[in-house]
């Protein structure tokens, strides 16, 4: 009887193991068909360099390169770095839990506020930063914790275009307060890279040292990743940074450079290449150690707690392929065809990037293209990869709504095709000069304007299109330098709205193309955001206009409203109030 028992118990052990999925042992998944679909994958995609990492369970690596990196046609290789964006938010979060650990073993450098005794996610972010920490939101100030703002539910939307390229981390924290939020602290998973900024802040507070040198410390020299920097001039070095393109197909800058890197480190500065990638990915796969040396390099916990999904990104699965996805700390965690994967994307004008890694099949990648249009083809590549190797059969063609959201993005409308009525007002009565504490100083100006900072504005428009044309007749200007723009266009929609574009101009061409160009950060199909003017009751002055973001960030501001009893207006739900100043 006891030998029975034993042996249905041993049987239901095995049985539950079967049951379990397991990590692969598999031959190179690098061959040559790869490279065909690659190639052609490209072609379609519009991408001219790619680079690729693999990493299989039982340590075997693999890397890969393939079309250009400069528009010389240099080859890409697999040592050409790419600027990681978003997927270094998972280094931030790492780098957080790191920190924790830390003061958790008494090897902390800086002391905590005397009133703070624990120092882990929980932590309010007030108590640490005190005097600094405010949003415009008395409760979530006191009560958003360090999980909260890492995992976008601390009800402030992206606002990516209040900080500017001469700010430091420290400012765009001080802004928070000026910036208006869309929910309830934990209401509504909200994706927000000011937070990941303001986290770099925080943990150069208490450890004593810059972030960036506090990950080079703890993160990238223990695991050899002497590629990768946060310094678009170290990486430049010998050729070693790709070159960019727009997905308009035209070569633009490196987005960020060496004067915004404490500004970009926390939401997207690191810059690696596919060998060094792999290291990172290695130890993803075991659990924050590494393997080639057994060393801790993120701690159990924090690995557990940043992998762990805090917040629901997709409530509902957006393929039969997919699940829903929660978000932890800079990474997401769904699954595709019944396989867990942890992963995250990344996109900056001029690049398109995702890590991934399945913890149960033993096999992790990474993925670095060269062009903002890549993230379609980086999505078909991971499921085709996936496919192949777990022989899970061909996949759904779809991108789901979270691997867009990297780059800035806003509600939009495409242009109306029937032929819009004149304004109420002349379009000179709408130029003029708005402010807003968030956003800054921003002058409008009319085709007919002609001061000098107007005609400066015109005349770099014009290079672009003709600002007389009667087409443009009823179109607004101005400089707006931030991190993703140069200027702001407002066409006339009707009514007091305008479609309000946020381009990047080039009006001297960009590399061995001198034409005039201009691109969005919005991306290619994006379309363009509404603006609303607000005017005077007796329809004769302009006296303010908003930008009215996402509509469900616009239906969130509008509940907040109905819970402070205050009556909903067009600037109350708004984005961005800028009230005006003065006439141009």
């Amino acid at each position: 009887m006891k030998l029975l028992i034993l042996a249905l118990v041993l049987f239901n052990v095995v049985a539950q193991g079967l049951a379990q999925q397991v990590p692969l042992h598999v031959n190179k998944i690098i061959t040559p068909g790869l490279s065909q679909f690659i190639d052609k994958l490209r072609a379609e995609a519009n991408i001219p360099g790619l680079t690729l990492g693999v990493v299989h369970s039982n340590g075997q690596v693999e890397h890969g390169a393939w079309g250009i990196k400069d528009e010389n046609g240099a080859n890409a290789t697999t040592d050409t770095s790419f600027i990681l964006a978003s997927c270094s938010k998972a280094f931030l979060s790492a780098a957080m839990g790191i920190l924790m650990d830390d003061f958790a073993r008494g090897k902390n450098v800086t002391a905590l506020p005397a009133d703070v005794n624990v120092f882990d996610w929980s932590t309010k972010v007030v108590d640490l930063l005190p005097g600094q920490w405010q949003l415009e939101d008395e409760w979530a100030t006191k009560k958003a914790n360090i999980r909260d703002i890492l995992s976008h539910v601390s009800g402030v939307p992206r606002h990516d275009y209040s900080p500017s390229r001469t700010d430091a981390p420290i400012d765009v924290l001080l802004n928070l307060r000026n910036l208006r939020p869309a929910y309830e602290l934990r209401e509504q998973w909200s994706y927000n890279n000011l937070m990941y900024i303001s986290a770099s802040h925080l943990i150069s507070v208490y450890s004593g040292m810059r972030y960036v040198d506090f990950v080079k410390e703890r993160i990238f020299t223990p695991l050899g990743m002497s590629s990768t920097t946060f310094s678009p001039t170290e990486a430049a070095q010998d050729d070693g940074l790709t070159q960019a393109w727009a997905y308009n197909k035209r070569r633009i800058p490196t987005w960020f450079t060496d004067g915004t890197m404490d500004l970009n480190a926390g939401p997207g500065g690191i810059i690696s290449n596919a060998v060094d990638m792999t290291k990172w990915v290695k130890i993803l796969l075991n659990e924050g150690v590494d393997p080639d040396t057994n060393t801790t390099v993120i701690p159990m916990s924090a690995f557990e707690a940043v992998t762990t999904p805090h917040a629901i990104m997709e409530g509902r699965p957006s393929t039969p392929d997919a699940s829903i996805v929660g978000y932890g700390m800079g990474w997401g965690r769904g699954s595709y065809k019944g396989h867990e994967l942890i992963s995250h994307t990344g996109g900056i004008p001029g690049i398109s990037t995702r890590i991934e890694f399945l913890p149960a099949d033993g096999l992790g990648y990474v993925v670095l293209t060269n062009t903002d249009a890549g993230q379609p083809g980086i999505i078909k590549l991971v499921q085709h990869i996936m496919d192949e190797t777990l022989g899970l059969g061909s996949a759904w063609d779809t991108t789901s709504s979270h691997e867009r959201d990297t780059q800035p993005t806003s509600s939009h409308t495409a242009h109306p095709s029937q032929e819009i009525a004149e304004p109420s007002l002349p379009i000179a009565a709408y130029a003029g000069t708005y402010e807003n504490a968030g956003y800054g100083t921003i002058t409008l100006c009319a085709p007919s304007s002609t001061s000098p900072g107007c005609l400066r504005v015109l005349n770099t428009f014009a290079a672009i299109h003709n600002v007389t044309a009667s087409e443009n007749r009823h179109t607004l200007y101005a400089e707006y330098g931030t991190m993703w723009s140069s200027h702001i266009r407002l066409r006339y929609a009707g009514g007091n709205d305008f479609y309000m574009s946020l381009p990047e101009l080039f009006p001297h061409g960009y590399g061995k193309d001198t034409t005039p160009f201009e691109v969005n950060s919005l991306g290619e199909d994006s379309g363009e955001a509404v603006a609303k003017f607000v005017v005077n009751k007796e329809g004769s002055r302009v006296l303010a206009f908003g930008f009215m973001g996402a509509e469900e960030e616009q239906e969130g501001r509008k509940r907040l409203l109905r819970n402070a009893g205050v009556e909903y207006s067009i600037p109350a739900a708004a984005e961005v109030i800028l009230t005006r100043v003065d006439s141009e």
